[in-house]
């Protein structure tokens, strides 16, 4: 169950505001379970329209929301991640985490143990 900022579950009829848009539902519970890691409670708002195939990716839109007193918390999370992201080099041996950047080493057994 979402929490508020003391910790307690959200009330019923705390004010939610969209936080971000996304492309689809599996990118969306990414967000949440980010900033639920946060300690932001966070829930899809699914807008998606089920017509394939869309032209207008508006039509697919996915939204996350947070309650309205952690707004501006879950932007600025979520503008720090993307930033994080951004700064790192594509096609470089790192899985990107809600943590951050992590090695890979190309050299450690799989976990199927091959």
């Amino acid at each position: 169950m979402a929490e508020n900022e003391e910790g307690r579950p959200a009330a019923p009829d705390e004010d939610w505001s969209g936080v971000e848009a996304v492309a689809s539902g599996a990118d969306a519970s990414l967000v949440v379970g980010f900033l639920e890691s946060e300690g932001i409670p966070a829930r899809i708002v699914d807008k998606a329209f089920r017509q394939t195939p869309t032209l207008d990716e508006d039509l697919s839109e996915v939204d996350v929301a947070v309650p309205t007193s952690r707004l501006e918390e879950a932007r600025k999370l979520l503008a720090g991640r993307d930033l994080a992201f951004s700064r790192e080099k594509e096609g470089e041996a790192k899985v990107m985490t809600d943590e951050g950047a992590v090695e890979i080493d190309p050299n450690a057994p799989s976990e199927d143990g091959e």
